[in-house]
């Protein structure tokens, strides 16, 4: 729980209580600014990208750990590209600003996670 990025903003309770609410937050932003079809494609260009993160680093820190297999895992990951890629070109034909905003999205994350991570102290991993 001390690698999720998080704020307090004066807001009692616990850390669960206020990812809820920011989950919520975001999600009315989301609700007055696109409709649910856009939201939904926002959501699916996101989910895939984070499970080819995901299987990247299984393959690449965890294999061994979680006794993984290669093939099925790099299988995962060729098929989620593939649907991305999909997914991306259809909407940059047809919706531009879905690419847009979930790239935007991409860049925002990244950068808040390399400046938090950057901050916090990391317990000694095994390799």
């Amino acid at each position: 729980m001390k690698l999720i990025p998080h704020k307090h903003f004066g807001m009692p309770g616990h850390l669960q209580k206020h990812t809820l609410v920011y989950t919520v937050v975001l999600a009315m932003l989301l609700a007055v600014v696109f409709d649910l079809s856009r939201i939904a494609s926002v959501g699916a260009i996101l989910y895939l990208v984070m499970d080819m993160i995901v299987h990247w680093g299984v393959i690449k820190h965890l294999r061994n750990k979680v006794n993984a297999k290669v093939g099925i895992v790099a299988a995962a990951f060729i098929l989620d590209a593939v649907v991305l890629f999909a997914f991306i070109w259809v909407k940059a034909v047809n919706d531009w600003l879905i690419v847009a905003v979930s790239l935007i999205f991409i860049i925002f994350i990244f950068a808040g996670e390399h400046m938090f991570l950057k901050k916090v102290d990391h317990p000694q991993h095994d390799h």
